[in-house]
Parts: structure tokens; C-alpha cells; sequence
């Protein structure tokens, strides 16, 4: 069965918003017929991006059409849009009959309206986290996280974030196989899980004296399958032992043995997006003794077993 959905725009909305997860999902008709996608608009005039661009919409708030989901787009001009009580309504009562809503980016400040009388557990771009949180006293605004599922309402963090969440909407409709195949074709990285943080570590690497480390983490990205060593590594960056650690628990507050455990288990964490893929071997790819110490060092990393993991408890 197809699943209809219609994404909403208005002047200033921001084109990755819009073409990111559209993107994913039409990507998806490759494989199977899986979505049909329309956009809608508050009236049937062209809307424009955040660039100037003009967009022809599908549809427009008065209309009468079919959907399944309803995904609010982001951008500048959508964070600050002021709807007449009319429209809000118009637009409110199309979330409320639809089985699923998304909010890409700043999009959340249009969910939190539609969804005002519910105390929904919603995040945004890291930046504007905190004025999402104080137009709504009544929601939990999580800074945290690439995207979050309070029922049947998720919403997502800045812009790439939102082709994340496609991911995970196309893995939760058709399958750790259709999700990674739709993935490897737009070339990006399967699948950065929901709780993985917007700011990551690799950001926080990329000023000042926390340089040093950049070079080294994009080396110990091509050595997971081998055991590494903290003086291998010192050895790399041309630091003592002792140097290294220091950098390590100042800029990313860990040792560099135990950062080098993180990056191998997001790694398992993402090849289990695969289906018919053995956790025990897994497990030996990595480097872990047995299943048993894999399993407990991923369950403390990610809350969950590897197993829960691959059945997409997850999401």
C-alpha cells in the first residue's frame, strides 16, 4: 500500500527541509511502491525558500485530499510564521486526522502549535532549543538528540537530520534492507541512531588546540577491526601517552581507549541496520572476546541489546 504523505511549506522554508527527506522517500519508489509525496501550501501561490526560490504547491489549506502523513518543513520563514486563526485551524485539523506527523528543524515551532494542548516530548536545531522551550511551557524540549518519537509524532533536529528521520520512517515501513538500500543510493551514512547527539564529537574537534585530535579520529575510523593501542595513537599524533589522555579528557571527556570502544560499537550499532547479518560475528569484527561482552558493552552504551537493536526497537 502506498503511504500519501504532504509536506508543508511557507515562505522561507529551508529547500534541505523540504528536498532531504523528500529525497529518501521517493527514493524508496526504486525499490518498491512504497510513498507518494505532495506539498502544501497555505493558498495555492508559489511559495518561495529561505533563498528566494519558488516552489508550485500540490495543494493548499482549503483543499480536500487524502494523506497519511502530514511532515512540517523548517527554515526561517517557518519558525517565525504567523498563521490567521482560520489557517491555524485549517492546518490543525489536518495534523489531528493524520496517522503520523513529522517536524524537520525549526518545523516544531509549527507542530507545537498544532499540537498546543499536548504535553509532547519535541526537539529542534540545537540553537533554538531554548526559544522553543519558552513559546511552550508544556512541552519537553530535548537539545540532544538527531530525532525523537512521542507517539505518533516525531520531529527532528537541524536540516540533515531530517533525511535521518526519513530513514528511520522507511525502516520502520519496509525494512532494515529497503532503509539501507535507499541509504547506500543517496550515499549516506545508515543509520545515525535517533539518540546520537546534533552537536557530536567530531564538531567539538574542529577548533583550537583540539585539532591535534582531528587526523587521529579519522585514522582510528579505518582501524575497527584492529586492536589499537593508546601508545599507537600517541605515536600517530606525535604526543606522549600522557598528552594524548590530556587532550582526550579535555575536549571529549574520555580516555582515548575508551573513545576508540564508542566508535567501534557506533559502528556495530549500524551494520545491525542490515538484515541477516550474524551478532556474533559482529561481535568478532570488533574485536570483543565473545557475544556476551558485546552485548553488555552495547547495552551500556545504547540502552539497549544488539538484538532489540536490529529489530528496530529503536525507533
Amino acid at each position: 500500500m502506498t503511504i500519501k504523505q504532504v509536506f508543508f511549506i511557507a515562505d522561507g522554508f529551508q529547500a534541505l527541509d523540504l528536498f532531504g527527506p523528500l529525497d529518501a522517500f521517493m527514493e524508496t519508489n526504486n525499490i518498491q511502491t512504497a510513498y507518494q509525496c505532495k506539498l502544501l501550501g497555505i493558498s495555492k501561490q508559489p511559495v518561495k525558500t529561505a533563498y528566494g526560490q519558488s516552489v508550485s504547491v500540490d495543494y493548499c489549506l482549503s483543499d480536500d485530499f487524502e494523506y497519511d502523513d502530514l511532515i512540517i518543513c523548517g527554515g526561517i520563514g517557518m519558525r517565525t510564521l504567523e498563521l490567521s486563526t482560520k489557517q491555524l485551524n485549517a492546518l490543525t485539523g489536518i495534523a489531528k486526522r493524520a496517522k503520523r506527523v513529522f517536524s524537520i528543524c525549526t518545523g516544531a515551532f509549527i507542530l507545537a502549535k498544532l499540537f498546543d494542548d499536548k504535553a509532547l516530548t519535541i526537539t529542534t536545531h540545537w540553537r533554538h532549543c531554548e526559544s522553543l522551550a519558552k513559546q511552550n511551557p508544556n512541552k519537553t524540549i530535548s537539545p540532544e538528540p538527531l530525532f525523537i518519537r512521542d507517539q505518533n509524532i516525531w520531529s527532528s533536529a537541524g536540516v540533515l537530520s531530517g533525511v535521518d528521520l526519513a530513514l528511520a520512517i522507511i525502516r520502520e515501513d519496509y525494512g532494515n534492507s529497503v532503509a539501507a538500500k535507499v541509504a547506500k543510493e543517496l550515499v549516506v551514512y545508515l543509520q545515525r541512531a535517533g539518540k546520537q547527539r546534533q552537536y557530536s564529537d567530531i564538531l567539538e574537534l574542529q577548533s583550537g588546540e583540539s585539532l591535534k585530535l582531528s587526523p587521529l579520529i579519522d585514522w582510528l575510523s579505518t582501524q575497527l577491526d584492529k586492536s589499537v593501542t593508546v601508545t599507537s595513537m600517541a605515536e600517530f599524533c606525535h604526543l606522549s601517552e600522557r598528552q594524548l589522555t590530556r587532550l582526550f579528557r579535555q575536549h571529549l571527556n574520555c580516555t582515548p581507549s575508551h573513545y576508540f570502544r564508542v566508535l567501534k560499537l557506533n559502528h556495530a550499532r549500524d551494520l545491525l541496520c542490515e538484515e541477516n547479518i550474524s551478532l556474533q560475528l559482529i561481535s568478532q569484527k570488533f574485536g570483543f572476546n565473545n557475544y556476551d561482552s558485546f552485548r553488555r558493552a552495547f547495552i551500556k552504551q545504547f540502552g539497549l541489546s544488539p538484538s532489540h537493536y536490529a529489530k528496530g526497537t529503536h525507533l
